[in-house]
């Protein structure tokens, strides 16, 4: 973490503290959290104020001790205010580069096709359009963590230290295992589809409880990101990553989210001036090397009239 991130990162956990941090701050300190499990703990420690209290208690002591040593020529005591802000800004600067994230890289899929990476413990990850992965350059020996969002399938390399994928409002722990995660960050829900192996689901409910759903193959997740509900049944999972090989299905899925689909894949903007249209539910399968006006014509077939692309626009009417 260079100087100027950990200056960012000290300001805006004493801003969270004083509960004075704007809703784009409070998004950017949710993306510092969820690039290691080192940075959620300082998140947790500097959020509990019976620990900042007892720190900067130790803190404080040490001080004086030295500035009695010194005769009382430090000054040191001129700049320590006791409260919970100061503690966390001391506990902040002794303790901060401590929790530095690694040297970390960013991997995104092109417009309109699908990438794959092998990461540095030798897993693998496709990536549909519109998705990108953050991971470390070297895992650590005690976990292996990655951010993720967008759509990708990974195929976990067993291992003694859990591999976690952080997508948005929630974690997939595993050790070795394939699934393919769904979570762009304009969905209203994520899916966890489970083809072999056993994942758990971690997530913090609408009280802020942390609960943690296991899951194991044929299983899928349905993530409700608003209500902070999931859900797990049984489901053909393997058409979930029927995508890596060129084929998008879907099973009893409304037309809003179809749509949402092929805007994301092709780059296209979508209109919506009747919802009603977009909750009708479809199931079939589209091939991706197609142009997008032969997916649009297929689809006007199921509701003539409704569907039309103007230039790099698909309005729904």
């Amino acid at each position: 973490m260079d100087n100027s991130n950990v200056g960012r990162i000290k300001h805006l956990l004493v801003k969270h503290l004083m509960g004075d941090l704007q809703d784009a701050e409070q998004k950017e300190l949710d993306q510092w959290r969820a690039l290691s499990e080192s940075n959620e703990e300082l998140y947790r420690r500097m959020s509990d104020s019976r620990y900042l209290e007892k720190r900067y208690a130790d803190f404080t002591k040490a001080v004086h001790r030295s500035w009695e040593n010194k005769g009382r020529k430090s000054g040191l005591w001129r700049w320590a205010i006791v409260s919970l802000a100061a503690a966390a800004a001391v506990l902040l600067v002794l303790f901060l580069p401590y929790f530095s994230k690694p040297e970390m890289k960013t991997f995104s899929a092109p417009q309109k096709g699908v990438a794959s990476l092998v990461l540095p413990d030798g897993s693998k990850v496709w990536l549909k359009s519109a998705s990108s992965i953050t991971y470390p350059v070297k895992f650590s020996k005690k976990a292996r963590e990655v951010s993720f969002t967008g759509e990708g399938y990974f195929e976990v390399v067993p291992k003694e230290s859990e591999f976690t994928v952080s997508a948005d409002g929630f974690k997939v722990k595993v050790t070795g295992t394939k699934f393919d995660i769904k979570s762009y960050r304009d969905d209203k829900r994520a899916l966890t589809a489970l083809i072999e192996g056993e994942v758990s689901i971690i997530y913090s409910d609408s009280l802020g409880v942390e609960r943690q759903d296991r899951m194991v193959g044929g299983d899928l997740a349905v993530f409700d990101k608003k209500s902070r509900k999931n859900s797990i049944v049984k489901s053909n999972t393997s058409i979930y990553s029927a995508w890596i090989g060129g084929v998008y299905c879907f099973d009893t899925e409304t037309l809003e989210n179809i749509l949402r689909e092929v805007c994301r894949y092709y780059g296209y903007n979508l209109i919506i001036s009747d919802s009603t249209v977009t909750q009708k539910v479809l199931s079939g399968r589209l091939k991706m090397e197609d142009d997008a006006s032969e997916i649009l014509e297929a689809l006007r077939d199921f509701l003539p009239g409704h569907i039309k692309l103007e230039s790099d626009t698909i309005i729904i009417q």
